[in-house]
C-alpha cells in the first residue's frame, strides 16, 4: 500500500505532438483509482510510465515519496494485469501464478503458500492444476489477477482487463476485483475508457482527454457537477442548452432558457448577470407528468423507447430537444404535449465552451 505521485509529467513519441501533457495528480495509499478516457487520450502511455516500461521526457514518479522516474520495472514492486491475459498456455495454473515468485526467488513452502493465498483470494484453488485453454474467459482473467498480487506487490496495475469479457462476466468481475483490492488493502490504478466500471468500481477518477487532465474527483461529483463539457458527455448521457443568468438570489441563479425562466444552483465558478453559460441536466432528473413547483414547461413528446424497466422520450419545448428517462415508465403517445420539471437542484452550470 504506497501513495503515488505524478508531478508535471509530460509525454511525446513525435515531435510537436504531445501524449501527455503536464499531468499532475495523486493515488492514495489503498486507493482504487481509474484513468478514464477514449481511446488515444493517453491513459495507456500513463500507466507504462508508472510500470516502468516507460519513462517520461518531463516531471518526476514518486512512491511514498522516493522518486522512481528512472528507476527499472523490476525493480518498483507493481504487479500489472493485462488486456489479453497474458498466461503462459504450457503451464497449468499454480505455474502461471508462481512464475512471477520465481523470477523473484522467492522458493519452497513460501511460494507454495503465496500462491495458494492468492488462488483463494480469486477463488480459483480448485482449478490450479488446470491449463488456462480449459477456463473460461473470466477464469483466465482471474488467474491473471492471482499472479500479480501474488508477491505481494506495493501497487497494482490493470490495463483494461475486463474488455475481452462478455457483459455478464464484466459485471461479475467488476465487483470482484474491487474486493480483492479492498481485502488486500491494495492501492490500485485502472486504465478503462468505460465509464460504467469506473463510475461503479472507484474510489476515485481521473479523466483523461488529448494528452490533458480534465478532471479528478469521486465517482458522483464527476457524474453529478463535471467542470468541462467534455466530461459531462463523457459521463453520461447529458442534455445541455444554453442559458444567461439574469439575477443572482440567496445563493441560486435566475435564468433565461429556451425553456422560459429557470433557477439552479449557483455554479463554483463565479458568475454575474449577463453571463452567458451551459446548464446540464441528466436525462433521469427530467419528471414528466403532472407536476408542478418552479422550473415547470409544456413540451411534445416526439419519439419514445420502451426498455422493460425504463423509457426513453425525445422532448421539444421551443426550438430546444431534451431527453427524458422514467423508470417504470407508463403508456404515453407520441405527439402529444406534457408538463415537464427540472428541478434547480438538478441544473448543473458549465462555463460556456
Amino acid at each position: 500500500m504506497i501513495k503515488v505521485e505524478l508531478k508535471g509529467v509530460g509525454k511525446t513519441y513525435t515531435a510537436g505532438v504531445p501524449v501527455l501533457k503536464d499531468i499532475s495528480l495523486t493515488v492514495q495509499p489503498g486507493e482504487l483509482f481509474f484513468l478514464l478516457g477514449p481511446s488515444g487520450c493517453g491513459k495507456t502511455t500513463l500507466l507504462r510510465l508508472l510500470a516502468g516500461f516507460l519513462q517520461p521526457d518531463s516531471g518526476t514518479i514518486e512512491f511514498d515519496g522516493q522518486d522512481v522516474t528512472r528507476l527499472a520495472p523490476e525493480k518498483r514492486d507493481a504487479g500489472l494485469v493485462f488486456q489479453n491475459y497474458a498466461l503462459w498456455p504450457h503451464m497449468t495454473v499454480f505455474e502461471n501464478v508462481a512464475f512471477g515468485l520465481e523470477s523473484r526467488k522467492i522458493r519452497g513452502e513460501m511460494r507454495e503458500k503465496q500462491v495458494m493465498e492468492a488462488l483463494d483470494q480469486v477463488k480459483m484453488a480448485d482449478y490450479r492444476e488446470r491449463k488456462p485453454a480449459s477456463l473460461s474467459g473470466g477464469q483466465q482473467q482471474r488467474v491473471a489477477l492471482a499472479r500479480a498480487i501474488a508477491f505481494k506487490p506495493r501497487l497494482l496495475l490493470l490495463d483494461e482487463p475486463l474488455s475481452n469479457l462478455d457483459a455478464k462476466l464484466r459485471d461479475t468481475m467488476r465487483s470482484e476485483i474491487r474486493r480483492i483490492c479492498k481485502s488486500t488493502g491494495l492501492t490500485a490504478v485502472y486504465v478503462t475508457h468505460d465509464r460504467r466500471e469506473a463510475l461503479s468500481m472507484g474510489d476515485r477518477i481521473a479523466v483523461l482527454h488529448q494528452g490533458c487532465l480534465e478532471q479528478i474527483g469521486s465517482p458522483e461529483m464527476l457524474y453529478r457537477a463535471p467542470a468541462t463539457r467534455f466530461v459531462a458527455e463523457f459521463m453520461g448521457s447529458a442534455n445541455l442548452f444554453p442559458v444567461t443568468v439574469t439575477a443572482l438570489v440567496n445563493g441560486s441563479c435566475k435564468l433565461d432558457t429556451p425553456f422560459g425562466e429557470m433557477m439552479a444552483g449557483k455554479p463554483s465558478f463565479a458568475t454575474h448577470p449577463g453571463d452567458r453559460l451551459t446548464a446540464l441536466v441528466r436525462p433521469e432528473t427530467v419528471r414528466l407528468g403532472s407536476v408542478g413547483g418552479v422550473n415547470c414547461f409544456q413540451a411534445r413528446l416526439e419519439q419514445g423507447a420502451f426498455l422493460g424497466e425504463a423509457g426513453i422520450w425525445e422532448l421539444t419545448a421551443g426550438d430546444c430537444r431534451l431527453t427524458a428517462h422514467e423508470l417504470c415508465p407508463p403508456r404515453r403517445e407520441a405527439g402529444g404535449m406534457i408538463q415537464v420539471a427540472i428541478e434547480p437542484e438538478q441544473i448543473y452550470l458549465l462555463e460556456a465552451p
